[in-house]
C-alpha cells in the first residue's frame, strides 16, 4: 500500500464522504497558502510558480508557502 491507499479507502463509501474529505482538502490547502476561496485561484498559483521559478533562478532557495526550517 502506498500512501494513496488511504484514499481509495473512501472509494467504497457513497460519494457524500468522499465530498466532505475534499472539502477539508480545499479548506486547507486555502489555509496553506493564504488564499481567498474568492480569489483566481489558477491566477494565484501561477503567480506563486513563477515567484519560486525566478527564485530558483537565481540560486535562492525555492521554498513554497511555509518554510520548514521556521
Amino acid at each position: 500500500m502506498g500512501a494513496i491507499a488511504p484514499y481509495n479507502a473512501y472509494f467504497d463509501e457513497p460519494n457524500r464522504q468522499l465530498y466532505k474529505l475534499h472539502k477539508q482538502l480545499d479548506a486547507l490547502v486555502l489555509q496553506a497558502y493564504d488564499f481567498d476561496p474568492t480569489d483566481d485561484l489558477l491566477e494565484k498559483l501561477l503567480a506563486l510558480n513563477l515567484d519560486l521559478a525566478a527564485k530558483e533562478q537565481r540560486g535562492e532557495p525555492a521554498i513554497g508557502p511555509w518554510d520548514p526550517t521556521k
